[in-house]
């Protein structure tokens, strides 16, 4: 079962913080969280939850998705539920004005959410993979979802192939694109990530058009790329006309 719960926190004094939202979401979360379950989150192989921040349109106001992938991922959406405020440091703690609903969604039925064949694939917050050990966000588009991939397969019992994930999305039709380097600061260090979107028009074939569904799907609530329990990688894929 996956599941995402969003909330919106307000404060004047938002310009005031320097380093980036979600990793201090993140240790709030995990701090309010009973020791074990935290640990537990941390030493397995893949994270199962991702969270992510976005400012809204609204001035000083931050929109905050907490995703989870499995039942241990849980209990990070519990630990974000209870929050009342936003405890950060150096400001008033910033008030949490408005709390969505827990959505929980079939991992079966994920790809039924996206309708149209033409999508935009909205890399929302910077999204980074490694190349030789080195952190990028460019060249390739495909290399941001080895991990999307390989939390479907532990997670869901699959066997996706990534080469043959990379062989289908190269049959999309690409009709527009725009990326920019954005670098992420996680404790002071600045991580070299991609921010941006690409329109893209499926293939024609039923089953590979379900498959790049399925797991551009389930990017929205795994995100993509590393560090996406620290706010990287926040993704999300729309129908467009």
């Amino acid at each position: 079962m996956l599941k995402q719960y969003d909330f919106a926190f307000q404060s004047n004094e938002l310009d005031k913080i320097n380093s980036e939202f979600a990793v201090k979401i993140h240790g709030i979360i995990m701090h309010n969280m009973a020791q074990n379950d935290a640990q537990r989150l941390h030493i397995s192989k893949y994270h199962p939850f991702s969270i992510y921040c976005v400012p809204s349109n609204e001035k000083n106001i931050v929109i905050t998705r907490v995703s989870s992938l499995s039942k241990d991922g849980d209990s990070v959406i519990n630990s974000a539920m209870k929050l009342k405020s936003v405890p950060l440091a150096g400001i008033t703690p910033a008030k949490i004005i408005k709390y969505g609903e827990l959505s929980s969604f079939e991992y079966n039925e994920i790809s039924d959410c996206i309708r149209s064949n033409k999508l935009r694939l909205m890399f929302l917050t910077p999204s980074v993979f490694k190349i030789a050990g080195t952190e990028t966000g460019f060249p390739d588009v495909t290399m941001h979802f080895i991990s999307v991939i390989r939390k479907i397969n532990e997670f869901e019992s699959e066997n996706i192939d990534f080469d043959n994930f990379r062989k289908i999305f190269y049959k999309c039709k690409i009709k527009k694109w725009n990326f920019k380097e954005y670098r992420y600061n996680i404790s002071g260090r600045n991580i070299p990530g991609m921010t941006g979107f690409m329109e893209i028009i499926l293939p024609d074939n039923e089953s590979e058009k379900n498959l790049l569904k399925k797991i551009f799907a389930y990017a929205s609530f795994s995100g993509t790329g590393a560090r996406t329990g620290m706010g990287m990688g926040g993704f999300f894929a729309e129908g467009i006309v």
